[in-house]
């Protein structure tokens, strides 16, 4: 409980629709790292491969596959671990999560040019 927050070497040893599980390679321990905490994706799993696929970035992970994930819940009398995967290049949930800047504040103002030619030309 006291390495909370830590970044540790682990191996993926299993893959389900519900996330990762992950067995650190120093303690040999085992954590489960959910789908909800996998990066600005949707997950897709694959069952046959044993792996998960990002819908949008394609990002992949997959049985064996060597990650750095971070200790963020552990329970000593249980055992159990909640990782979450550690990847300093993918961006943080927020900030995906902003609306791309609208442009129709520009189509609003040629709307209204127009609109004014229309009435100077009638009017």
């Amino acid at each position: 409980a006291d390495k909370v927050g830590l970044v540790l070497p682990g191996r993926i040893n299993g893959v389900t629709r519900f996330g990762l599980f992950v067995t650190l390679t120093d303690s040999g321990g085992d954590g489960l790292v959910p789908i909800r905490s996998l990066p600005d994706d949707y997950y897709i799993h694959d069952e046959a491969r044993h792996l998960l696929r990002g819908r949008r970035s394609k990002r992949t992970y997959q049985l064996g596959q060597v990650v750095d994930v971070m200790l963020i819940e552990a329970d000593p009398i249980s055992g159990s671990m909640i990782l979450q995967i550690f990847d300093d290049q993918a961006t943080s949930s927020g900030a995906r999560k902003q609306p791309a800047p609208r442009k129709s504040k520009s189509k609003s103002k040629a709307g209204r040019r127009k609109a004014r030619k229309a009435k100077t030309k009638n009017g």
